[in-house]
């Protein structure tokens, strides 16, 4: 079962401009959603390892944004 709740994965899909959205488009945006998370994730952790610091930073997400060409996604 997805990690992100359905009806925020449908609200995000509605706001990009259809009101119709379907159960599996939700459910695909969430495990997406999720796969690209995690790359991050762990991408962020390593940055904060190469840094010699056990909490990851804000910088260290970003960072990692970067480092996996996510080029669109907006602060």
């Amino acid at each position: 079962m997805p990690e992100f709740p359905l009806s925020t994965m449908k609200r995000l899909l509605r706001r990009a401009g259809n009101e119709g959205v379907s159960r599996s488009a939700a459910i695909e945006l969430s495990a997406v959603l999720e796969s690209v998370g995690e790359d991050i994730a762990e991408q962020a952790v390593r940055s904060a390892d190469n840094r010699g610091v056990k909490t990851v930073s804000e910088e260290d997400v970003r960072a990692a944004v970067k480092t996996l060409n996510r080029p669109r996604i907006r602060w």
